[in-house]
C-alpha cells in the first residue's frame, strides 16, 4: 500500500513521483510517505529487518518526536591540523527547524504503523543547484526503552550526472561519500550507553553512526518540567 502526502505539483511533482516509483520497485516496504515542496524531496518508508525485532508500533506524537530530534546534534571529526588552526568543529543540528517540521509528522506516522520487524528509513534531499543536492538519510526504530537513530548521510553532497542512476534515493542507509561524524544528544543523561553496537549492526545489516535515547524518560522529565514551570507562572499571575 502506497501513500503520498504533500507532493508538489506540475512537472516537478511528476519528476519526484517517477523517482519514488523507481525506489518503490527496488525496495520491499509496507508504508511510505513523501512531502514537499519546501524541500527538494522528503521520503519516509518502513523496510523489513529480517534478523531483528523492534518494539513497534511506537506511538509518539509529532511534537514528542520533534522535541527528541531537536536535541540530536552531529559532531564531525576533524584532523589534527584543522583542530590546530580552527579548534574543534562545532556540532550542528540533525535537522534545522523548517526541515524538522516537514520530516517529523511522517516519521511519527511511520513509527505508529511499523510492524515488529519494520525499521523506519528516511531520505531528505535539499537542492543546492541544478546539478547538486545535499542528502541527509538514515534509519529510526525503537528497541526496548531506546529510540535508536542511525545516520548514513548528513548534508552529504550528491552531484547529478546525466545518465547515471540516482543511487542515493535507492539506498538511503548507505553513505553516498565518506563522512566522519558521530551523533550526540544535548541531554547526556538520557543517552543509553551500549557495551557494543552489535544489536544496531544486526538490525541495519551494516555499521552506521548511531545514538540510543531513553525516550520515555526524556519525555517524562520534559513533561514534569513543563508542569512545574506552568505552576510557577500560575502562582506569579495570582499575586
Amino acid at each position: 500500500m502506497l501513500r503520498f502526502v504533500n507532493r508538489s505539483g506540475g512537472v516537478r511533482g511528476l519528476v519526484a513521483l517517477c523517482a519514488v516509483a523507481v525506489l518503490a520497485a527496488a525496495c520491499d516496504f509496507h508504508y511510505r510517505a513523501a512531502a514537499g515542496p519546501a524541500l527538494d524531496e522528503v521520503v519516509v518508508q518502513t523496510t523489513q529487518s529480517v534478523r531483528s525485532e523492534f518494539n513497534h508500533p511506537a506511538h509518539l506524537s509529532a511534537p514528542e518526536l520533534a522535541s527528541i530530534l531537536k536535541e540530536v546534534r552531529v559532531q564531525f571529526k576533524s584532523n589534527w591540523l584543522q583542530r590546530l588552526i580552527t579548534g574543534p568543529l562545532q556540532t550542528v543540528p540533525l535537522f534545522d527547524d523548517p526541515t524538522l517540521a516537514h520530516v517529523v509528522p511522517l516519521l511519527a506516522e511511520a513509527l505508529g504503523k511499523a510492524g515488529t520487524q519494520d525499521r523506519v528509513v528516511f531520505y531528505v534531499a535539499q537542492r543546492r543547484s541544478n546539478d547538486r543536492r545535499d542528502v541527509t538519510s538514515g534509519a529510526l526504530f525503537v528497541k526496548g526503552r531506546g529510540l535508536i537513530l542511525a545516520l548514513a548521510n548528513h548534508q552529504n553532497r550528491v552531484d547529478v550526472v546525466p545518465g547515471l542512476a540516482a543511487y542515493d534515493r535507492q539506498t538511503p542507509e548507505v553513505a553516498v561519500a565518506p563522512q566522519q561524524f558521530s551523533l550526540v544528544f544535548s541531554r547526556n543523561e538520557f543517552v543509553i550507553r551500549r557495551g557494543d553496537d552489535g544489536a544496531i549492526v544486526e538490525a541495519l545489516e551494516t555499521e552506521l553512526p548511531a545514538l540510543t535515547v531513553d525516550y520515555a524518560q526524556f519525555l517524562q522529565r520534559k513533561s514534569q518540567s513543563a508542569s512545574v514551570h506552568g505552576n510557577v507562572e500560575n502562582k506569579e499571575t495570582a499575586r
